[in-house]
């Protein structure tokens, strides 16, 4: 009777909207760590007075830029890794948005069939089905729009952190 693929119940929504959230609010707090360490390991360079020997200085120069570079290194790895997780995320948004688009146009064919339909019982049942579609694209509305806010947020957050690692690399 029914012709329905494989929906997600509204639960399994939320859960993966909340996970895609989670996974990228996680990997940005590890990129303001990330971004804190290549700062406090510049800061440090900057701040040292090198009075010691020359070749103390050249090590200890060495090393410390070394540790930035590593700094750097692990930021642009878990700075990709975001960027898959934001990138699963449009992904899912697209895929709310075409689940959104079929409820609507199964609205219209309820509705299109409720102006055909003469007897008033049949015609209070549609009503209740179109109710049923409209409280569905809220859903699927409200649930893209929380997923869009998240990954619009994190990827402002992302490009702060950005610009603090690359706009004091040497």
């Amino acid at each position: 009777m029914r012709k329905r693929s494989d929906a997600p119940t509204r639960s399994e929504v939320t859960e993966t909207v909340e996970k895609h959230k989670d996974d990228m609010s996680e990997k940005v707090e590890e990129l303001d760590t990330i971004a804190t360490d290549t700062e406090t390991v510049r800061e440090t360079l900057e701040s040292l007075d090198f009075e010691g020997t020359s070749e103390g200085a050249d090590e200890v120069e060495s090393a410390i830029e070394q540790a930035e570079d590593v700094t750097v290194e692990i930021f642009d790895r878990e700075d990709e890794n975001l960027e898959e997780i934001q990138s699963g995320t449009e992904e899912y948004e697209g895929e709310l948005q075409e689940r959104t688009d079929s409820s609507e146009s199964d609205l219209d064919k309820i509705s299109d069939a409720g102006g055909r339909i003469e007897t008033q019982e049949a015609v209070g049942k549609l009503g209740d089905a179109e109710a049923a579609v409209s409280s569905d694209i809220e859903f699927l509305n409200e649930q893209d729009e929380t997923a869009r806010q998240a990954r619009e947020e994190n990827e402002q957050l992302q490009q702060g952190h950005r610009s603090r690692v690359q706009g004091g690399r040497r």
